[in-house]
């Protein structure tokens, strides 16, 4: 199920792959609510995209894939699925992929209960996605999953924010599913807060979701996506029943039942089934109301939707109620209910700060990463300065060869054309430094227009060529267009480095280039 070591050939070409029909039909499966064959579908496809070298559909399928496990109820699964998409992009400087990736990780990690895991990586993807401008494909895919994942932990407001902010791409066809997904979320929220026992909350929170239905219902009118249409119709018939307003929500939902095709992994067969056992309940007929709302029970513990079985179990007690009368064991539990779940919905204030914690800490960190850069790094060149070449003579073991770098007459340049002129030289200077080196070099502006370079290794000969080849470079290069007139040449002194002399000898050899008449390398073998 993993696509790690996909080869150096096989490369993200643009947002989207020459195999990404197979994608589109995946995700089609998955939104139709066939999501065991989505499953399928993307582990065969996956390979076919591989093998071609399309790392981009294979990533769409990597994703699509935990995406549908997680509508099967199976978490773990969806945890590896994401951790193999992780591992793909190791491959892949991608901050949209990454974040989607996190996003799958954390909403897959709540639903197994490592709420820990689920918040770091809830925090790696909340970053990511806010580094990114809006306006493409892939900020509006990766919004919805960290969007998802919030509400996974059951920080609605963030992630109701999260998705009020997406910029609509003006392709009623993909903003559908914004709008869709905002529109369940508010209905979630509804059934929350019922549950609990805040009905103003609640009867808020399903006005709101009502609306959004309609407006999902508009788009897909326009995007002749009938389906869809019928699924904002159920949404909207569920918040009305929630309102209270059962006999238009049935006739709602008995239209729009007309046209769905109704598979258990799509939620809104439970909504519809739960409209539908509320009008039966009003009716007078308890046994369908019952059969109805068991259904919906059933479905929803098959699919791990913790909070879509409380909300039936409170209609089946209703129909009891309806029924029977009231009851002092019912109210007993759900009072019970009430505040169970009222603990677990207090618990958010604390995900939230210890969200906003690991966003701190980041920050944190990536201050110091930068203090820490810019105390051991020149700021004109962007190579080392002298206190990273004493932590490399002090902490670096093994022998190694330095060599030593200064412009001739720099000051003349800087005299006759400008500092600013010879600010670029010494920049241009530090590209061919490292256009030149090898990894494992140290590169150091030693102070004004010198120079030094450690290389690993006791032989003169790669340290001599490196000098060489630097040389030729800056006689050969065109300093002509910097500036009119500009010729630039550099003495360069090359040595071993000693426990006692540190650079010393490439210090002396360089002294020899100079004494010789500079414009030349000079190889010294003593320590």
């Amino acid at each position: 199920m993993g696509a790690r070591g996909t080869g150096a050939d096989a490369v993200v070409r643009a947002e989207f792959g020459p195999f990404d029909a197979l994608a589109d039909l995946t995700h089609a499966r998955l939104l139709e609510g066939y999501a065991e064959q989505a499953v399928q579908d993307c582990r065969v496809w996956r390979t076919v995209a591989l093998a071609a070298g399309d790392l981009q559909t294979v990533l769409y399928l990597h994703y699509i894939e935990g995406a549908a496990l997680l509508e099967l109820g199976r978490g773990r699964e969806a945890v590896t699925a994401a951790l193999d998409l992780l591992g793909t992009l190791e491959e892949v400087d991608d901050p949209l992929w990454r974040a989607k990736a996190y996003a799958l990780l954390a909403e897959a990690s709540a639903r197994v209960g490592n709420l820990g895991r689920a918040m770091d990586a809830l925090a790696e993807g909340v970053r990511l996605v806010e580094r990114v401008p809006s306006g493409r494909y892939g900020h509006l895919s990766a919004t919805s999953g960290v969007a998802a994942a919030l509400q996974a932990v059951d920080l609605l407001e963030q992630a109701d924010a999260l998705l009020t902010g997406v910029a609509p791409l003006g392709r009623p066809e993909v903003d559908l599913h914004v709008v869709h997904q905002q529109a369940l979320l508010s209905l979630y929220w509804a059934a929350t807060l019922g549950l609990i026992g805040d009905a103003a909350g609640s009867a808020a929170q399903s006005a709101t979701a009502a609306r959004r239905a309609r407006r999902l219902a508009r788009l897909a009118g326009i995007a002749d996506e009938p389906q869809m249409v019928a699924r904002g119709e159920v949404i909207e018939a569920y918040a009305l029943c929630r309102l209270g307003d059962v006999e238009l929500a049935a006739v709602r939902a008995r239209a729009a039942g007309d046209r769905f095709l109704v598979r258990r992994e799509v939620l809104e067969r439970t909504l519809l089934h739960l409209v539908l056992a509320a009008a039966a309940s009003a009716a007078g007929d308890h046994a369908e109301a019952r059969t109805l709302i068991t259904g919906a029970i059933a479905d929803s513990r098959r699919l791990g939707r913790s909070t879509w079985t409380a909300a039936a179990l409170e209609a089946l007690a209703e129909v009891d109620v309806a029924e029977h009368g009231p009851h002092p064991a019912v109210d007993a539990w759900t009072e019970l209910g009430r505040e169970a779940l009222g603990r677990v919905w207090s618990e958010r204030a604390g995900r939230f700060t210890a969200l906003q914690d690991r966003h701190r800490l980041r920050q944190l960190t990536a201050q110091t990463d930068r203090m820490a850069r810019a105390a051991l790094h020149d700021e004109l060149t962007g190579l080392g300065n002298r206190r990273m070449l004493t932590e490399a003579l002090e902490t670096d073991v093994g022998p190694r060869l330095a060599l030593f770098v200064d412009v001739d007459q720099f000051k003349a340049i800087n005299d006759r054309f400008s500092h600013a002129v010879g600010d670029e030289v010494l920049r241009r200077l530090a590209h061919m430094l490292r256009a030149g080196s090898r990894e494992g070099d140290v590169l150091v502006r030693y102070g004004g227009d010198e120079f030094v370079v450690l290389v690993p290794g006791a032989e003169l000969g790669p340290a001599s060529a490196l000098a060489t080849r630097l040389h030729a470079a800056v006689r050969e290069a065109d300093w002509d267009d910097l500036a009119p007139g500009l010729r630039v040449t550099v003495s360069i002194g090359v040595g071993p480095v000693s426990d006692v002399g540190g650079v010393g000898a490439a210090d002396a050899a360089l002294y020899g280039a100079k004494n010789r008449g500079r414009d030349r390398v000079v190889v010294s073998d003593r320590p």
